[in-house]
C-alpha cells in the first residue's frame, strides 16, 4: 500500500487554477522529488497534502485512509510532517525548546521526549547549538532546525520545501547527507527543490509540475531527458536545437 496517494487533486482561487488534477502515489521509504518553474503550484499542492488548504476536488489518501476533509493538526498527529521554504523558528526559545513545541504533539513521557529531541539534534547537526536562541543561528542552521522541528514530531512522511534555497555549496552538500540520513531511517520524503543535483542525490523518482498540472514522472536521469522538461524547466527550447 503506498504511504500517499493523489488522485485528481485540483485547487483554484477565482479563475486562476493553481493544482490541475495531480495525481501521483509514494511507497513507504521512498523518496519523491518535484520540480517546476516558479508559480507552478509546487507549495500549494504541499499546502493541500498537509491539510493548511481544502482541495476543491480529488482525494488524498494516507496510508489507505481518506484524509481529503481533514486539518492540518490531524495530519501532523498522523504522522505527516512538513518544513517551510523561510525557517520561522520561535526565536525567544532555545534551539532544544523549539524541538519540544514540536515533539509535545507525541504522547510520550517527558524525559523519553527529551532523549529524543536531543537525539534528534544530534542527527541534524544541532547538538552543540542545543542552548543557543534559535534567532542566532545562520541560515544553514536554521534550515537544520526546520527538518529537526519536522523529525521531533515523529512523522512517517516528510515534506521538504525547498530546504537547499539559499546555501552555499558546501553547506547544500552538507545538508543533503542529512536528508540521506532520514530517507535511510525509514521515512518517506517528498521534496521540492530547484537545486537539482542536490534532489536527485537522494530521491528515486521525479515529478515535474507546470501550471499545475503533471508533465513528467519517472526516474530522475529519464525525466531531466525529457524534450517538455528541457523546454519548460530549464528553458531549453529543443526544436531550436535541432535546427
Amino acid at each position: 500500500m503506498p504511504i500517499l496517494e493523489l488522485d485528481n487533486v485540483s485547487k483554484s482561487y477565482g479563475a486562476l487554477t493553481v493544482t490541475d488534477g495531480v495525481s501521483f502515489a509514494i511507497e513507504q521509504g521512498d523518496a519523491l522529488g518535484i520540480i517546476g518553474p516558479n508559480g507552478a503550484g509546487k507549495s500549494t499542492l504541499f499546502n493541500l497534502i498537509g491539510g493548511t488548504q481544502a482541495v476543491d476536488s480529488g482525494t488524498i489518501l494516507f496510508q489507505g485512509r481518506d484524509i481529503t476533509a481533514t486539518g492540518a493538526a490531524v495530519r501532523c498527529h498522523a504522522g505527516i510532517a512538513r518544513s517551510f521554504q523561510i525557517p520561522h523558528p520561535f526565536v525567544g526559545m532555545t534551539v532544544f525548546e523549539n524541538l519540544l513545541v514540536a515533539d509535545a504533539f507525541g504522547t510520550t513521557e517527558r524525559h523519553v521526549r527529551e532523549d529524543r529531541c536531543r537525539d534528534i539534534l544530534d542527527r541534524t547537526g544541532l547538538l552543540p547549538k542545543a542552548n543557543r536562541p534559535a534567532g542566532s543561528l545562520t541560515l544553514l542552521e536554521r534550515k537544520r532546525l526546520e527538518l529537526a522541528r519536522a523529525l521531533a514530531t515523529d512523522p512517517k512522511l516528510l515534506l521538504l520545501d525547498e530546504i537547499a534555497g539559499g546555501l552555499t555549496e558546501g553547506e547544500c552538500r552538507s545538508l543533503v547527507g542529512t536528508i540521506k540520513g532520514v530517507r535511510d531511517s525509514g521515512v518517506s520524503i517528498i521534496w521540492i527543490e530547484h537545486i537539482v543535483h542536490a534532489l536527485t542525490a537522494v530521491v528515486e523518482r521525479l515529478v515535474v509540475i507546470d501550471y499545475g498540472r503533471i508533465v513528467a514522472n519517472g526516474l530522475p536521469d529519464s525525466v531531466m531527458a525529457e524534450p517538455v522538461v528541457k523546454e519548460i524547466y530549464l528553458g531549453i527550447d529543443v526544436d531550436d536545437q535541432a535546427a
